[in-house]
């Protein structure tokens, strides 16, 4: 979830590298001034569908999965030859 700065005044980040970026509210030599409502980070949160997921009489399993992958997008699910049931990321050689 995007985080946004709510406050009254100016803060500057810099980030230095490999490590954790600083935020200040002193102005900084090379630092992005982040204002009033501008993207300042990201919080995890749980992934929740946005909708309800109920199936109708007669519907199977894969209905819901299906509506699941659509909304994630690039995802897939299956039994290896193992039995096991797989869902998971499909590979694009980007995300590994």
């Amino acid at each position: 979830m995007l985080v946004k700065y709510d406050g009254y005044k100016p803060i500057y980040y810099i980030q230095s590298e490999g490590k954790e970026g600083t935020y200040s509210f002193d102005p900084i030599e090379g630092a992005k001034q982040v204002n009033y409502g501008e993207d300042v980070g990201y919080k995890l949160t749980d992934f929740t569908y946005p909708e309800e997921l109920i199936l109708n009489p007669g519907e199977t399993v894969v209905t819901l999965l299906d509506k699941i992958v659509a909304l994630l997008g690039n995802y897939e699910y299956f039994y290896d030859v193992d039995g096991h049931f797989i869902f998971q990321e499909i590979k694009n050689y980007v995300n590994t």
